[in-house]
């Protein structure tokens, strides 16, 4: 079922032509949260934080059963990056 869900999340995301690999500004406080999951690709960016945050919501349980098991949004180039993690 994990993997269903990694897969519609990761459909969307290429759906959009925002998903891979990427090189993401590390905040400090952060680097432990960002390497708990053992996968994690950049979703999407948007313009504040706030967004970022809100958007995550919609790939996490109970809003996506199966879906991300985490999410960071990191600042990227005047922008937030709203990564997605996934435990095996």
């Amino acid at each position: 079922m994990l993997s269903l869900g990694v897969a519609m999340v990761v459909g969307l995301g290429l759906a959009t032509g925002v998903a891979g690999a990427a090189s993401a500004s590390v905040d400090t406080g952060s680097q432990a949260a960002f390497a708990a999951a053992d996968f994690w690709y950049l979703h999407s960016t948007y313009n504040s934080r706030a967004q970022c945050e809100a958007a995550a919501q919609l790939y996490l349980w109970p809003n996506n059963p199966g879906g991300a098991d985490d999410y960071e949004c990191r600042s990227e180039g005047g922008r937030w990056g709203l990564w997605l993690g996934f435990l095996s």
